[in-house]
Formats: C-alpha cells, sequence, structure tokens
C-alpha cells in the first residue's frame, strides 16, 4: 500500500470534507514525519509496520467521533502546544479573545491574577509568559489538575504559574488585580443541542452550568469583589445570549461593564468589568 492510498482509503470512510487535514495529521503523526515527508512520501510503499497499526488505532478513535486533539493529546492555543486531556476542555479560538484583552488591560505590569477554572491551564500560562503576570490556577478537578501541572512543566512556569484545587475561590482571602475565568456556561438545552463528539468526549462539568446556563457566572460575579483590588478587572467568557443576564449580576456586584467583545461568529463573547 501507498501513503497515497492509506490517505484516500481513510478519507473513503468519513463522511465530512473537513477531515482532510485530520487523516493527514494522523498520518504524520502515526508515522513521525512532516508535513513535506508526507507529501513526497504520498507515492512511495507504507513499510513502516508500527506506524501503520499506530495510525489504525488513532483512526479508530477519529472513526468514533473523538476529537482530533484527545487523539493527538495536544492542542495550539494562542501560539503555543499544550498538552489536553479528555479530562479538560479543548482550548479554542475564541478564548484566544480573552487572552488577548486581558494581556492588552495587564499591558506588561506585573500583577496577581486568579484564573477560575484553569482547566487545562492554556489562559494561565499564556498570560504568565505574555506579561510580567503572576497567576493563580484554580480548578477542582483533580484529573484536570494533573494535565495543568503537566503544562506548567512543559513551559516551565513553575515561577509564575501556581496551581491550586478549588471550586471558584481560593480559601484563603487575596486580592488580585485580574480575575480571568473561561467558565461553564451551556444550558442543559444546550448540551442536548451539542454535536455528539463535544457530548461523547468533552468533560460535561467544565461546559454546563445549570438549567439557565448562567449560574456558574451568577457565583463569580458575585463571589469576585472580596477577591479583586479597588479598579482591577473581572474578565469572562459566556455564551450567546447571555449578557443581558450578567449586566443584573454585574450591577448587583457592584462592578461596572466596560466593554464586551464580540467572536469571529459576531456573538458577544467576552465580558470585561472593572471593580467600582
Amino acid at each position: 500500500m501507498l501513503y497515497s492510498e492509506l490517505f484516500a482509503s481513510a478519507l473513503q470512510k468519513l463522511d465530512r470534507s473537513e477531515m482532510t487535514t485530520a487523516v493527514e495529521v494522523l498520518i504524520e503523526s502515526s508515522f513521525g514525519i512532516s508535513r513535506s515527508q508526507f507529501w513526497m512520501r504520498r507515492n512511495q510503499a507504507v513499510r513502516n509496520a508500527n506506524g501503520l497499526r499506530r495510525f489504525h488505532r488513532a483512526f479508530a478513535r477519529l472513526l468514533a467521533n473523538e476529537p482530533l486533539a484527545y487523539i493527538l493529546g495536544e492542542k495550539e492555543f494562542y501560539g503555543e502546544t499544550f498538552a489536553v486531556s479528555p479530562a479538560v476542555l479543548i482550548p479554542r479560538p475564541e478564548t484566544e479573545l480573552l487572552v488577548e484583552k486581558a494581556l492588552a488591560l495587564l499591558d506588561g505590569k506585573a500583577a496577581r491574577v486568579l484564573d477560575i477554572g484553569s482547566g487545562s491551564g492554556c489562559i494561565a500560562i499564556i498570560l504568565a509568559r505574555r506579561s510580567r503576570s503572576t497567576v493563580i490556577a484554580l480548578e477542582k478537578s483533580r484529573p484536570a489538575l494533573r494535565v495543568l501541572q503537566r503544562n506548567i512543566e512543559r513551559f516551565g512556569v513553575q515561577a509564575t504559574v501556581r496551581p491550586l484545587a478549588g471550586d471558584l475561590f481560593p480559601g484563603r482571602a487575596a486580592a488580585f488585580r485580574m480575575i480571568v475565568s473561561n467558565p461553564p456556561y451551556l444550558s442543559r438545552q444546550d448540551w442536548l443541542a451539542a454535536p455528539r463528539e463535544i457530548r461523547l468526549h468533552e468533560p460535561k462539568t467544565a461546559l454546563v452550568s445549570g438549567r439557565a446556563g448562567t449560574e456558574i457566572l451568577a457565583r463569580i460575579i458575585a463571589g469576585a469583589p472580596r477577591f479583586l483590588e479597588p479598579g482591577s478587572h473581572l474578565l469572562l467568557e459566556i455564551g450567546q445570549g447571555q449578557r443581558r443576564a450578567l449586566c443584573g449580576f454585574l450591577k448587583a456586584a457592584g462592578l461596572r461593564e466596560l466593554e464586551c467583545v464580540r467572536d469571529y461568529a459576531g456573538i458577544e463573547r467576552v465580558v470585561v468589568a472593572q471593580m467600582e
């Protein structure tokens, strides 16, 4: 069998055209070759039996709707590659908008930042690497904490990112210049309507907030003033149509909305608020 035949055979078993890149990536990963090497070898015979077995195992997972990031064990985010597993959400481009806005507000100044529900640590680690911030990366899931710790070690940020087990806020009082979070914000109905690969493989507890979808956002906003310095910022990723409810939560907590950033689809996605 030629590499091109292996590629074509796999594509015939998939019903989505966007999977072309996924198949190519799986071949490259399984055989330990680069993209250019794959195309150079496309008319050569496949002689690496171990690589072929790795490909078939990985491809079976792809056929079962498992996300490519979990199969590969890593995902690119904000120009860096993070370790991921089914214990954590797969980082998404929309969350890069939150990071971009946080970095702009930090403006290179030294600051203490709290990342609530850190997961893989992609937000916390990028903020620590691209600013002078020290970040408390709070995560309640023990399996997710292990992925977080692996990424802290991968990027060598042990001195600036501290993983901490906890639900929403640290147990001890502390003042932060910024709180950031991409919390669960799907409603139960949103979950039922989510794509099959999400419902089958991504952690439900990191996605679903409750019946309305805003329950955890409301808890974060209500608790944030106890941990924010005067004039400091709270940045939250939110779901479609949730901004109006959040405005009420912010007002009740004594926080002022400064901005709401829309994502690439025009959806209101990141709320930026300030402690009065």
